[in-house]
């Protein structure tokens, strides 16, 4: 206690050396990047994370290591994770990547191009070009520095040409990194996308990624989003966005009185909320949650044009539903706005939301926890599971405290003393694992399927209704919904459901994997790859239907299958590229099951897998569930 005294005074002390040192984020010694980035705001009472850093090194330096900080940086040596100096083409268009001391390159199509289908501007003005100009513009920014990195350009002016100048826009180059693989994709290759010949079209940060991936940045747009003249506080999601703006703060412990007074309270054990600023672990519980929603979900704010000339209108601390309209979905449209705000585009609908209204997109946590219980009729909050300063890994920024069942017994302790009561799985299996029941993995993003924020109980009722794959049968993959269904009325009392004949004979995880949409075949390969499931379910007989996912018309179920197929026993040195050409993604489709057949097959048979007791598949019934599949597009944006 007094070591964490001192420290508290140290820091304290130090204020008054570096409390006004603030530095804008961009870097000083290259003035052309800086020119190219959006300028700073001012007036707005932000004060940067380099002032907070004298006052609290330990939470800045914390910050400093986790990916909220790295999400949008400027393109520098130390930032900039591709490899560059090389030459890419797709579907007929070619981009020439050079890096030219500390700064990065691109030669490529001028990407506003791809915005127009040519044959419809043909018809407005005969001069629109039949194949794109070549631009040639310098990398500024980066985001992501996890999974993905992309890469974003000033689009210089494109004077004497028909396209729009559009001033002032960051845009990205349509190719990101995967940082495991060290290499380079098609940007709509990293999305789980329907299968297209488009190539290159642009997006634009100013636009819509700045509202979350940076700190107080104003778009400053025209109403036809074709000129920029964009500000902002800080790149990277920094201090200001939890704690809101701190020039009050950092000018409040500019007096030693105020540092000391301060310091005093803390040392004996007072230490209420700090008026001068935001600490979302002080607020109310719906106050707290919302600090993280205003990034953390799909809406939109309800003033845009406020939001298009000032920026994000949210300060921590305050409500969000004053300012943002979440969306919710219904089956009914007349009973959700989201239909309203889409058109009942069913292809926006479908990809961002399973039918009974849970969210389906990585990052969108608030939206499937406004559906659950919790949100309404407990405590809990985000930081009930995370900490964003003391956290254990920062891929999942983790409460170390609060891992495993910690965070659930802490409110259920009437399950603490004997879980395995509740859960009918032993005390250490992943059956007991709260997690793995009540937050499954039915969220998708970044090639990976992810825990839902909707926290519920495992029902086939609402698989079958819905289409969201239960956590029994997601962890059980060998096992029919008739099986689930029976165990879930003897254990909790729940009905037992009307199945169809497939239902009750073919395990759920086949006919999510055959018959499914593009979400539920990627979640499964993905379950197919999963340590507990393989535990669960057994492993020698997916590799044929992980090699019929090998070929799936959508890249990014292809690539999760490979992930989960390359893990089997004997295929750690399978070779396969899923951005390759469709012949020869089907000649590794079926090397793969070839090879599952050298090894001798399956040792687990019965009709519930499609496979006799002779190790072979039944054809007959997996080309008609195949010839049953939901073919209907689906995206989802991440």
């Amino acid at each position: 206690m007094a070591h964490r005294r001192s420290s508290v005074a140290l820091s304290l002390a130090c204020a008054a050396l570096g409390i006004a040192a603030g530095v804008f984020w961009s870097p000083r010694d290259d003035a052309d990047l800086r020119e190219r980035l959006p300028g700073p705001v001012a007036e707005r009472g932000f004060a940067t994370s380099n002032t907070c850093r004298a006052c609290h090194p330990d939470q800045y330096d914390t910050w400093h290591a986790s990916y909220h900080r790295t999400m949008t940086q400027a393109a520098t040596p130390s930032s900039v994770l591709a490899s560059f100096d090389v030459v890419l083409e797709d579907r007929g268009f070619r981009w020439r990547l050079e890096r030219r001391g500390d700064e990065f390159w691109v030669e490529m199509p001028d990407p506003i191009w791809f915005d127009n289908p040519s044959w419809f501007m043909q018809i407005l003005d005969e001069t629109w070009p039949d194949a794109p100009p070549q631009i040639e513009a310098r990398v500024v920014m980066t985001t992501g520095s996890h999974h993905i990195q992309n890469y974003w350009v000033r689009r210089p002016d494109a004077e004497g040409t028909p396209l729009r100048p559009d001033d002032g826009a960051l845009i990205a180059v349509p190719w990101a990194w995967l940082i495991d693989e060290q290499r380079w994709i098609p940007n709509q290759d990293s999305f789980l996308t329907p299968p297209s010949d488009a190539s290159g079209r642009s997006s634009r940060w100013n636009a819509n990624c700045s509202q979350c991936h940076s700190v107080g940045t104003e778009p400053r747009t025209s109403e036809t989003y074709d000129r920029f003249d964009t500000r902002t506080v800080e790149l990277g999601i920094a201090c200001e966005a939890c704690h809101g703006p701190a020039e009050r703060h950092v000018g409040h412990y500019r007096s030693p009185i105020q540092r000391y007074l301060r310091y005093f309270r803390l040392a004996r054990g007072d230490d209420p909320p700090d008026p001068t600023i935001v600490n979302p672990a002080k607020l109310a519980p719906r106050r707290s949650t919302e600090v993280c929603g205003q990034c953390h979900s799909f809406g939109e704010w309800l003033d845009q044009e406020a939001y298009r000339s000032g920026g994000i209108p949210f300060v921590p601390g305050g409500e969000l539903d004053l300012q943002r309209r979440v969306f919710m979905y219904a089956d009914d449209p007349a009973d959700s706005l989201l239909h309203t705000m889409l058109d009942a585009d069913s292809l926006a609908l479908e990809g961002r939301f399973w039918r009974d209204g849970t969210s389906r997109i990585a990052g969108r946590e608030y939206n499937s926890f406004l559906g659950s219980k919790h949100f309404s009729n407990s405590d809990l909050t985000c930081l009930s599971c995370h900490s964003m300063h003391a956290y254990e890994a920062p891929d999942t920024q983790l409460d170390p405290s609060l891992t495993g069942d910690q965070s659930c017994l802490s409110c259920h302790a009437d399950f603490a003393d004997n879980i395995s009561e509740h859960t009918r799985h032993r005390i250490d299996s992943s059956g007991s694992d709260c997690m793995n029941c009540h937050m499954p993995h039915t969220t998708y993003g970044l090639f990976t399927a992810m825990r839902s924020h909707r926290i519920d109980s495992p029902s086939v009722r609402i698989s079958t209704e819905s289409g969201r794959p239960n956590a029994c049968n997601l962890c059980h993959l060998d096992q029919t919904l008739e099986w689930t269904s029976r165990y879930l009325n003897e254990w909790y009392g729940q009905p037992l459901v009307d199945l169809g004949e497939d239902e009750r004979s073919i395990a759920a995880a086949i006919l999510w994997t055959l018959k499914g949409d593009a979400a539920q075949r990627t979640i499964l390969a993905w379950h197919m790859g999963w340590g507990p499931a393989r535990e669960a379910s057994g492993e020698t007989w997916m590799a044929p239907y992980l090699a019929q996912l090998l070929t799936d018309p959508y890249s990014a179920t292809r690539q999760v299958a490979h992930g989960s197929i390359a893990s089997l026993a004997g295929f750690s040195d399978f070779e396969y590229d899923y951005v390759a050409p469709p012949p020869v993604r089907k000649a590794r489709a079926d090397e793969a099951l070839a090879r599952w057949r050298r090894a001798g097959g399956p040792r687990e048979v019965g009709r519930r897998l499609l496979i006799g007791d002779d190790g072979a598949i039944d054809l007959t019934a997996l080309l008609r569930l195949l010839a049953e599949r939901d073919q209907r597009p689906l995206t989802i944006i991440e």
